[in-house]
């Protein structure tokens, strides 16, 4: 019988494919379990609802992402009347409201994803809250808008909101019924961020309660074709001034 002979190239080449198929293995199983960093840039809203005289500049983690001063009430980040969004590096951060220089009033960390737009509002009096919204800003059809509406007024009753359409004859309407201050109620995020579909043009907006008709209107809020816009009461019912009586905030989202 002829006698085997060893052939150590052919052992190290097949030790080799065994290694790097561990190695592979095992790369796999730490991608699949590790999440996965998130890179590139989000957009962040914030508007402030608090109906004091406390105005706040606005960071994101050590940077200022409201160069335009400090935010007063009633008042949004961003472009007036256009883009409010300030634009964030993805990942985990903290949005920070500072007043009189360095008194930090809100730190709320939040995970915003690459691409993802967010709305940020500050509201109450005293020790001031804020509610976090994600926004799906996917545009109406052509003809339309979208609006939501969201109750910031401290002293307020669950308010019933007419957005009636002054454009048509048939003054086609939208309602949001039995909506609580945000202060007082469970908050569902969800159900909050969510927006209506309303015909675009020029519309009443009314609000009234179960214990009072006629609370606040404005007769003339137009939304435009293919935007989405967030409204807002803000203030108090029966305020003293002008300046924190309740009120109509309109945000426009896109």
């Amino acid at each position: 019988m002829k006698p085997r002979t060893f052939n150590s190239g052919k052992a190290i080449f097949v030790l080799l494919f065994f290694f790097s198929l561990i190695i592979f293995i095992a790369s796999c199983t730490k991608s699949s379990s590790s999440p996965t960093p998130t890179s590139g840039s989000a957009f962040v809203s914030v508007t402030n609802a608090s109906p004091t005289l406390t105005a706040y500049a606005v960071y994101s983690d050590a940077t200022n992402i409201y160069t335009a001063g400090t935010l007063g009430y009633g008042s949004t980040t961003g472009v007036v009347g256009g883009n409010p969004y300030a634009t964030v590096a993805a990942g985990i951060h903290s949005i920070k409201l500072v007043s009189g220089g360095n008194n930090i009033v809100i730190d709320s960390n939040a995970t915003f994803t690459a691409g993802g737009h967010y709305s940020f509002f500050v509201y109450d009096t005293g020790q001031v809250k804020t509610l976090a919204l994600t926004d799906n800003l996917t545009a109406p059809a052509s003809g339309m808008a979208k609006i939501r509406f969201l109750n910031f007024a401290p002293n307020s009753q669950s308010l019933n909101v007419w957005v009636v359409n002054t454009d048509t004859t048939t003054k086609d309407s939208t309602s949001f019924s039995n909506i609580g201050y945000i202060g007082s109620t469970v908050i569902n995020v969800d159900s909050l961020s969510a927006f209506k579909t309303i015909p675009a043009g020029t519309h009443m907006v009314l609000f009234n309660s179960n214990a009072e008709l006629n609370l606040f209107q404005n007769k003339s809020v137009t939304f435009a074709s293919g935007k989405i816009y967030t409204l807002y009461a803000k203030g108090y019912v029966n305020g003293l001034n002008a300046t924190d009586s309740l009120g109509l905030g309109v945000i426009q989202n896109y």
